[in-house]
């Protein structure tokens, strides 16, 4: 039915591939020598016996070893956690187990599981669940009762040692002698990083309380799998993988659709979405890689619903329980979210429509189609999508042409699907935002550490010892924490944190989030919340921002509080209207990482700062396209009156700089997208973790000229975990250069209608090609002073990014020694305050709150004898 919708509708079917089927292979346990409890509860649901990687795996964790289980979904990798446990438990009853699950929503779906495993094996022991949902007067009980304890890595980072001076939390842990990580592939990114702090930390706590546990995790197949998991545990690990996988699998139909010659994304794949609805018995799940798309289609394909209601109100009211096909994405509120996945395992939704959200290892039995719009980059990705399918019958997969490179790769020769790379686990321990939250948490005075050793009377007063291995410079910095000696970059940060770095810094996004609020009358509901660089995409000042398919206008951003207020809307829809992205490359020393000459391409790896700018908005409502310009009009009831909304933060990225990049009509922004889509091919990252942009050096540096022009590729996490510098390996440069080959014959028409951009593209291809040299970019000309008693300032009339406040623009007024600070401070107005009402709203910040703008900030030198200022040139 479906393939006729389809052609009836001229899509147009690109091909189609079958994953066959595969009988499952069941294996003796006989012979693992398990306790009575373990073999009964394998005896009574698995008579026929374990397939391979199981009893591979329980082997090798009752011959001591950490292990990871990393093979497809759907194959039974849960099993070995249970008889893991089980064996724990039976050889000491007052051994504890800790089982952490990425997502509160697996927890809560793990539970009854664990509960039925240790009932089937006849083992007294109480299984507990604490998540942010649980109340706070009920945990310590669940902690102090349970044998097993379900968590989230949020909770244990956010409570569990945050109390870890409690003697409840000390027995706990002292008593933990195995610990259980699902879902290990999904620890990446600032996450992940995180995450590699906070086991490292559970490590030490639980070493100096005598306790040294097992680990056993699982993971979906990645690419080198013992280095993510040294990086992650700073454990070896033993690997059972999908050699060993006898798990049987269900026949998958694979069809690969273009849209209809002249239809647009949207609007195609909601009718076929509604269409699945109500003419097929298929659940299905939509996989989009945005979440205004997610809300976008969502909310189209409840209009169709609310036609045949004949009242398109009717989604106000308990609309969770009326739509049939609901969205699914990161942000929601706990409530919201909870009734989604309800319904999904109810099997009362049709469909779903996510986000990579639901890519993890939620079982949602009734599933049997599965859309992806756009092919996935990684391998890994792919099989986790289809995974969702078809568990316990055929599925079917439709792959739909996103319009992206890689799709289009793809569909030109989608064998290419089955051989696309692995994902990597991409952590960056060395980032310095991530070690000083964990090194605040663990060995500050008053820390985690502290409050193991003075309960047992070992109290150290300065220094810190750890017999944990820990990544470079982290224990560097706990000593200096400990002796209050840190750099002035982290004052902030400390200031930020006070007494509970546990409750300031959570380990999901090192950026600033927002709460949206929506306010009838004197009561408040949430509306989901959203980091910075979302809210640019989603919700900034006059945006319709989406949320559970329902339309909402944004009234006011408030940095202040961390809030967005909305009101309802009509269903239209925005679109920001940005000017180019502004890239400041710091070349002074110290601030490049890596610098390679390739004939007359010059390619530097170094700190970066980028400004996202919006001056207003498009709004569509249906056919009709309406702009709107900031400052906005008040009578609209839209409070924001300046002339911009304005993004800065801190990364590090790649410049690639070559003299043809400044001849005429070359299209520098094409050439960055370009080798960005190739990166990415080369190496499968998130796109929202890498990004590109197109700009122009500002000041001359050693080997740059002032004016030249540049493209770069650069991470989007604040503070960045320097993804973007792979590109400069060797490794990287071949494959990318191999992929760009094959996007070049993708674009040929559009590079054919550029010549010059074509021209410029081949001459930097051919540079990389040859072997590189490695520069410095060092130089006898970098302002320093000559002696203690001279500053490096930022001069009055000019302009830095104030670090206190968002990374505002900081317009300086003057500069004198502040006895409140203890040294140079500035007196000036960040760019909000320059514009309210007309008038200068004027505050004081010290010297190094304040970072300079490559090429937009005039510097000199303060004289601390004489107070005079000396401006310099380069």
């Amino acid at each position: 039915m479906i393939d006729q919708f389809l052609r009836e509708r001229n899509w147009k079917t690109i091909d189609r591939m079958i994953l066959s089927d595969r009988e499952g292979k069941y294996f003796s346990f006989d012979d693992l020598r398990l306790s009575v409890q373990s073999t009964t509860l394998l005896s009574g649901s698995f008579s026929t016996g374990i397939y391979l990687h199981q009893k591979e795996a329980i082997k090798s964790f009752l011959e001591g070893e950490n292990i990871c289980i990393a093979t497809g979904t759907a194959s039974g990798k849960s099993l070995p956690f249970y008889v893991a446990a089980i064996e724990k438990l039976v050889a000491n009853p007052e051994a504890k187990v800790i089982a952490i699950y990425p997502l509160k929503a697996l927890g809560r779906e793990q539970e009854e599981r664990w509960i039925q495993a240790l009932n089937t094996a006849k083992v007294p022991a109480r299984v507990g669940r604490i998540d942010g949902q649980t109340p706070m007067h009920a945990r310590m009980e669940i902690l102090r009762n349970c044998q097993v304890l379900i968590m989230t890595p949020d909770i244990i980072h956010a409570w569990l040692l945050f109390y870890v001076g409690d003697k409840s939390v000390m027995n706990f842990l002292a008593s933990t002698s195995l610990v259980i990580v699902d879902e290990v592939h999904n620890y990446t990114g600032v996450f992940g990083s995180n995450a590699a702090y906070l086991f490292r930390r559970m490590r030490h706590i639980m070493h100096l309380l005598g306790a040294s546990p097992q680990f056993i995790t699982a993971s979906a197949t990645i690419a080198a799998p013992e280095n993510h998991l040294q990086n992650l545990f700073g454990l070896d690990f033993q690997i059972i993988d999908s050699r060993s996988d006898t798990s049987p699998r269900q026949e998958t139909t694979i069809t690969l659709v273009d849209l209809p010659a002249h239809g647009d994304l949207l609007t195609s794949l909601s009718e076929l979405m509604d269409y699945i609805s109500r003419k097929t018995s298929h659940k299905f799940i939509t996989f989009v890689d945005s979440r205004k798309q997610t809300e976008y289609l969502a909310s189209i394909v409840s209009r169709f619903q609310a036609k045949d209601g004949g009242n398109e109100d009717f989604i106000y009211d308990d609309h969770l329980e009326k739509l049939n096909i609901l969205p699914y994405r990161a942000g929601y509120e706990e409530h919201d979210r909870r009734r989604i996945q309800e319904r999904l395992s109810e099997g009362t939704l049709a469909g779903i429509i996510s986000t990579s959200a639901l890519e993890l290892g939620l079982d949602i039995p009734y599933l049997t189609l599965g859309i992806l719009v756009g092919a996935p980059y990684s391998a890994t990705s792919f099989y986790q999508r289809i995974g969702r399918i078809g568990r316990h019958a055929r599925g079917e997969i439709i792959i739909i042409n996103g319009g992206d490179i890689h799709s289009a790769s793809i569909f030109q020769n989608p064998q290419q699907l089955l051989n696309m790379p692995l994902s990597e686990g991409a952590l960056y321990l060395e980032n310095a935002r991530v070690q000083y939250i964990h090194a605040l948490c663990l060995a500050r005075h008053g820390g985690e550490n502290d409050r193991i050793c003075s309960y047992s009377g070992n109290q150290e007063t300065a220094g810190f010892k750890s017999d944990i291995p820990w990544p470079k410079g982290f224990m560097e910095l706990c000593k200096a924490e400990r002796i209050g000696e840190i750099p002035p970059e982290y004052q902030a940060m400390k200031s930020q944190a006070g007494d509970d770095p546990h409750h300031a810094f959570p380990l999901r996004d090192v950026e600033i989030q927002f709460q949206v609020k929506h306010k009838k009358g004197s009561f408040e509901e949430g509306r989901g919340s959203l980091s910075y660089s979302q809210l640019m995409r989603e919700a900034y000042p006059g945006s319709v921002y989406y949320y559970t398919t329902r339309a909402y206008r944004v009234c006011r951003v408030n940095f202040h509080r961390r809030t967005v207020d909305v009101r309802h809307e009509k269903k239209y829809t925005t679109k920001p209207q940005m000017i180019p992205t502004l890239v400041f490359p710091n070349l002074t020393a110290g601030n490049v990482y890596i610098g390679k000459k390739y004939g007359d391409l010059i390619a530097l790896e170094s700190t970066l700062q980028i400004r996202e700018t919006i001056i207003g908005y498009k709004e569509h409502r249906g056919p009709n396209e309406t702009s709107y310009m900031y400052p906005l009009d008040p009578t609209g009831n839209i409070y924001f009156d300046l002339p911009r909304f304005t993004r800065n933060f801190f990364t590090t990225g790649v410049t690639f700089t070559h003299p043809y990049m400044k001849m005429p009509k070359v299209k520098n922004e094409l050439i960055a997208q370009l080798l960005f889509e190739a990166f990415l091919m080369a190496l499968p990252f998130e796109r929202r973790d890498i990004h590109f942009a197109s700009d122009k050096h500002r000041v001359h540096r050693r080997f740059i000229d002032e004016d030249a022009k540049f493209v770069a590729i650069y991470d989007q996490t604040y503070g960045s975990l320097r993804l973007s510098s792979r590109i400069l390996e060797d490794r990287t440069l071949d494959v990318l250069l191999e992929k760009m080959a094959g996007i070049m014959k993708l674009r040929q028409e559009e590079l054919d209608s550029n010549v010059a951009t074509a021209i410029a593209l081949e001459q930097i291809l051919a540079c990389l090609h040859q072997s590189p040299e490695i520069i410095s970019m060092d130089t006898a000309a970098e302002l320093s002073g000559s002696g203690n008693h001279l500053a490096r300032v930022i001069l009055p009339g000019s302009k830095g990014l104030n670090l206190r406040n968002n990374n505002e623009e900081y317009f300086v007024e003057s500069v004198f020694y502040s006895p409140q600070y203890r040294g140079l401070a500035y007196r000036g107005c960040n760019y909000e305050g320059k514009q309210r009402n007309g008038q200068d709203v004027k505050n004081i910040i010290p010297v190094a709150s304040l970072v300079e703008i490559p090429g937009e900030s005039s510097c000199g030198m303060y004289n601390l004898e004489t107070g005079e200022l000396m401006a310099v040139i380069l």
